[in-house]
């Protein structure tokens, strides 16, 4: 994929700034900051092309994890960050590894690369698809309808509520949305993957080559064993990857249906979770400490200091487009003190 001419410029700079040693700089000023990263699933075939926040290729991963072991930045498993953040014993670079929704290629493709290099890594998994089917429905139609490069979509004889044209425009990510949300509404998740392959074949899409490898496919209940047993942290991401914000009741049933199925699965009790889609309100934090969770993780970027909520830690969403030297910028800590400068700046009255 060709990069537009400012992000070569942004690079080019990132490197002079790293030979001038700006770079280890702000690593050291930073030192006393958690570092958390965030993936999803890792690609097994072209899906990093369509998809790159979700799907990172294996390669740009393994890239990633060098560039910290390089910079003597040390992988810690979540639970212990979390702890020594809170008491201020964070005395050098660490990062941690989390990986959101339980794709199965964190088991088949991640958990390989993360044995390899000898690092602990944090799944939060979600647990509805357990019962319902493996495949994960709305990603694979944003996949489907991205890679057609279709403008229109006729579906006929699919489902009374889904029936109809669709003009993608310029915008397929908002076609998939309608798409979805009409999905949702008709049919429970059970049976929405039936739905695939007519939607495919409207398409001029095989659904069997769509599907292939597992590639979309979210963790079985052998394979958050398999990761727990292996010493992969498996925590919380609400059962259905919907988080309600108006009773904590409701709430509450989506925090302990979930734990209740990482329990029963791993033998250990899960104390850590993650907002699903990085979503969540003013009473989620108050809430999700009355029902002793530890930490909860955000979408949020950036580094986290010991002022830090631990109920809305940041992270950098990490993805196939990012190049190397501007991951290198995130975790060694420059691109987090530039953003506190210009918030700076901003702040400061105009001269009179």
């Amino acid at each position: 994929m060709r990069r537009s001419r400012s992000r070569v410029v942004r690079d080019l700079a990132l490197h002079a700034l790293r030979a001038l040693g700006c770079f280890a700089l702000a690593q050291y000023l930073t030192r006393k900051r958690l570092r958390i990263l965030c993936y999803h699933g890792l690609s097994q075939g072209d899906e990093h092309l369509y998809l790159p926040y979700m799907f990172v290729h294996p390669e740009t991963f393994e890239a990633r994890l060098r560039i910290l072991r390089r910079r003597g930045i040390s992988v810690m498993t979540l639970d212990e960050a979390v702890r020594k953040l809170g008491a201020g014993r964070l005395d050098r670079a660490c990062a941690v590894l989390t990986f959101d929704d339980g794709w199965e290629s964190n088991l088949t493709v991640a958990l390989p690369i993360l044995e390899r290099h000898g690092v602990p890594a944090c799944v939060y998994v979600t647990t509805e698809h357990l019962d319902a089917g493996p495949e994960a429905f709305n990603v694979i139609l944003l996949y489907m309808l991205l890679r057609s490069r279709r403008m229109r979509l006729e579906l006929t004889g699919v489902h009374p509520s889904l029936d109809g044209a669709y003009d993608f425009g310029t915008d397929p990510h908002r076609a998939a949305i309608a798409l979805i949300e009409r999905a949702e509404a008709a049919l429970p998740l059970t049976e929405r993957q039936r739905l695939l392959a007519p939607i495919a074949a409207a398409l001029g899409l095989n659904v069997e080559e769509v599907l292939s490898g597992g590639r979309f496919r979210l963790v079985d209940r052998r394979a958050i064993e398999e990761l727990a047993r292996r010493g992969v942290e498996v925590e919380m991401h609400t059962h259905t990857h919907h988080l309600p914000d108006l009773s904590f009741e409701a709430m509450r049933q989506e925090i302990e249906d979930n734990r209740r199925i990482l329990r029963e699965i791993t033998g250990r009790e899960p104390r850590h979770f993650c907002y699903p889609s990085g979503l969540y309100s003013t009473r989620h934090p108050a809430w999700l400490r009355q029902l002793g969770i530890l930490s909860a993780t955000t979408c949020e970027a950036g580094l986290n200091d010991q002022r830090t909520s631990p109920m809305l830690l940041k992270r950098y969403l990490d993805n196939d487009q990012t190049s190397n030297i501007l991951f290198e910028a995130q975790v060694c800590g420059l691109h987090d003190l530039l953003s506190s400068a210009r918030r700076f700046f901003r702040r400061q009255p105009a001269p009179a």
